[in-house]
């Protein structure tokens, strides 16, 4: 910019001049400023759409464990609620008959001490074994039981870091997106009033 001086001589007016020149030095830098911050902004919106990826597989592949336990827990269930069943049937038809054998089986019956000890042992042996055949299906239970426990537990720590109920997911991810929001209107704002004003 000229300005004419007292002289009626034309002047540069050096001040205006040098305002001039460091607002434009001032401009570039923001706009360099701007291009270096998309690098991040992009890596940033790269990384959350990773992490969303994981916990959402995370969330649904858990979701498929906890399915998988129930309904093996409802087979283990159903399995002693049988052998308990069969179980007290035979105890009932026992019963039944030592309570029917003295009015229908109208027989006298001698029975040497040697051969009544040897039905009561015959009677404790089947009795062993009836409990034997019970234990051996609690063990079966039991086995199958921690197996499950170990596989849920292994999936659990497999996922270690990414375990995130549904509301603290929401709340990150609510988070995350109002600081890439807060972000881009910060450029906006920046670049329209450095820029376009």
């Amino acid at each position: 910019m000229i300005r004419k001086s007292k002289n009626n001589e034309n002047k540069p007016d050096f001040d205006v001049m040098f305002n001039e020149v460091q607002e434009e030095i001032q401009e570039k830098d923001a706009e360099q400023d701007i291009v270096d911050w998309v690098p991040q902004l992009k890596q940033l919106s790269t990384d959350i759409d990773k992490a969303t990826t994981a916990v959402i597989n995370a969330k649904l592949s858990l979701e498929s464990s906890i399915r998988q336990t129930q309904r093996e827990e409802g087979v283990l269930g159903a399995a002693v609620n049988t052998i308990s069943d069969k179980v007290d049937t035979i105890d009932k038809h026992i019963d039944q008959v030592m309570e029917d054998a003295p009015t229908k089986l109208q027989v006298s019956v001698n029975v040497s001490d040697a051969d009544w000890q040897k039905m009561q042992e015959l009677h404790n042996q089947w009795m062993e074994q009836e409990k034997q055949m019970l234990a051996d299906q609690y063990k079966q239970q039991e086995t199958l039981w921690r197996k499950q426990s170990q596989r849920l537990t292994d999936i659990v720590r497999n996922n270690e870091g990414v375990w995130l109920s549904q509301r603290v997911f929401y709340i990150v991810g609510s988070l995350s997106l109002l600081s890439i929001i807060t972000i881009v209107l910060e450029i906006a704002f920046y670049v329209y009033f450095h820029w376009i004003q």
